[in-house]
């Protein structure tokens, strides 16, 4: 590949849709997002899809070799599609073939934390970790495993599933995929106000409150409610649960934290849930992703590249 090649990189999420132009050094020529949470249609998906990737394209006149995906799971690899997202709406997205029929160039996809793993690895400063597990609290809750260089994927792209470890048996709060008792029903972006006003039903000291998002249950116990910073502690139990077990499943030596939920409230969530963490292994190094939320859309670039690659040499 020469040094003016670019790929256009797409980060599918529950809430939010990101496109970018990228060149092999990572550098994001030009970037987009929209919101899809509203869109309950695959084909209205795919056509926001290319229409920004078309739209980038033609803005810097790049002309990409190959498109990266990296979407929220679970996702059908054989057949290229997204199947039955507990956190949108669409049972079954198609996403490689149609968009590979239209642009005419490679296409590859993978799950957002996988393609965080990827961009955290090669851009953002982990390459010296021996195993690295990128962990994010956005929508859903979700890890991507590299160890020694190699993607821990499963047997159809869906391993390291953290989101749905179980860290619960007393509030037994439900989960999107439909089980109970999963982390991400607990703490992440939509499961915090869930778990917050159960957690608060039983609790003398708290009158009804009105209904709350994360950032506002959050942005409380930052600045000092007592109810809130109570609710936190119990919170951050909750992590320290599921990031133990992260921890006892991988034995990394290094975990980096990124999403929202992290990137807004590091000493209320990333502090104090390694405060709560079990100590049966070597404890790893754990930092919060410096990428500003572009790692899936980085590691995205790294697979389309490999994709360009693969069809160059043919």
């Amino acid at each position: 590949m020469d040094d003016h090649t670019y790929v256009a990189a797409v980060d599918l999420g529950a809430t939010h849709l990101r496109a970018g132009i990228v060149d092999k050094e990572g550098a994001i020529e030009a970037f987009s997002q929209n919101e899809v949470k509203d869109l309950s249609s695959a084909a209205d998906i795919r056509i926001l899809i290319s229409k920004m990737i078309l739209d980038l394209s033609r803005g810097t006149g790049i002309t990409p070799k190959a498109i990266g995906i990296s979407t929220a799971g679970p996702v059908d690899l054989k057949t290229g599609s997204v199947v039955c997202s507990p956190n949108m709406k669409c049972e079954r997205i198609f996403l490689s073939g149609p968009l590979q029929e239209k642009f005419g160039i490679p296409v590859r996809m993978m799950t957002d934390c996988k393609a965080g793993v990827l961009g955290e690895y090669y851009f953002g400063g982990a390459k010296d970790a021996a195993t690295l597990v990128y962990l994010t609290f956005s929508t859903g809750i979700g890890a991507g495993v590299l160890d020694r260089g190699r993607l821990l994927c499963g047997s159809n792209g869906n391993a390291s599933e953290a989101g749905h470890l179980l860290v619960d048996t007393t509030w037994n709060l439900p989960c999107g995929c439909g089980g109970v008792g999963h982390w991400e029903a607990y703490a992440s972006g939509t499961g915090i106000p869930n778990f917050f006003r159960v957690w608060s039903e039983d609790r003398i000291d708290c009158d009804p409150k009105p209904s709350m998002n994360a950032g506002q249950i959050l942005y409380a116990a930052e600045h000092g409610s007592p109810l809130f910073c109570s609710f936190a502690e119990e919170l951050a139990k909750i992590n320290g649960r599921g990031l133990s077990s992260v921890v006892a499943a991988y034995n990394p030596d290094l975990i980096v934290l990124d999403g929202p939920v992290v990137r807004n409230y590091p000493a209320l969530i990333a502090k104090k849930m390694t405060e709560c963490m079990d100590h049966y292994l070597t404890m790893p190094e754990i930092r919060i992703s410096a990428l500003e939320g572009k790692a899936p859309l980085l590691g995205a670039s790294v697979s389309a590249f490999k994709a360009a690659r693969v069809e160059k040499n043919r």
